[in-house]
């Protein structure tokens, strides 16, 4: 299958030297790149900038701002190349509402910043093929009870404009590719347990094959 995959995190400029962001790497992204690749998939990877870059993929782009990714995002599913997309990336939920050019200068005692939200890119992605696209979506908690990770996943679903759902949850990080992680198919079936990272990569090899999709190339 010809697989886009998205990793690592967003930038959002405050002004020409400084912007938000967090704490992803891109690591699990990257790995899963190799992974799929290994597996005999077509993977192309939008990273971070500054994100971690894949071993063996050759083909390999990089975003900057939540807008800038979801361009790409459009520009690349738009041509109908693609039978999933694979959404990893961590994506900020906020950004300045204004850009400043320039520095902002570092003497003023205090500096308020006001924040506007992002679009949401997850819920557009099929809506930016002209053929039908698998949608797998990740989402990521942060010391959540069991109640608020299903909730959390619920809403992804919600939509109705993911195939798929992973999650885990920052409480795990530490325990590097041996994390476990979590595959939904709906938010009314239990869901997949699985143990690290090499295991959500054969359940997603899994899940895309079963899909039935045939390759882009054989549809034109």
């Amino acid at each position: 299958m010809r697989i886009l995959l998205t990793s690592g995190a967003t930038r959002e400029y405050i002004d020409a030297v400084r912007f938000l962001t967090n704490v992803s790497t891109g690591g699990t992204g990257a790995k899963i790149a190799d992974a799929l690749a290994a597996r005999s998939h077509t993977v192309t990877l939008l990273r971070g900038e500054c994100a971690n870059a894949p071993a063996t993929v050759s083909d390999v782009r990089t975003f900057s701002s939540t807008e800038n990714l979801q361009t790409q995002l459009k520009q690349l599913l738009g041509s109908g190349d693609f039978d999933a997309v694979i959404q990893c990336a961590a994506i900020s939920d906020y950004r300045p509402a204004e850009l400043h050019h320039g520095k902002i200068t570092s003497d003023a005692h205090e500096l308020t910043l006001r924040l506007v939200p992002t679009p949401k890119l997850l819920p557009a992605l099929k809506h930016y093929s002209p053929r039908p696209l698998t949608v797998i979506g990740f989402k990521l908690t942060a010391g959540a009870a069991e109640q608020e990770r299903t909730l959390a996943v619920a809403r992804l679903f919600a939509a109705g404009t993911v195939d798929a759902a992973i999650h885990n949850d920052m409480a795990d990080l530490a325990t590097g590719d041996a994390r476990p992680f979590r595959a939904y198919l709906s938010n009314r079936q239990p869901p997949v347990d699985l143990a690290g990272l090499p295991a959500l990569a054969d359940w997603l090899h899994s899940f895309l094959t079963r899909t039935g999709l045939a390759p882009a190339s054989k549809i034109r």
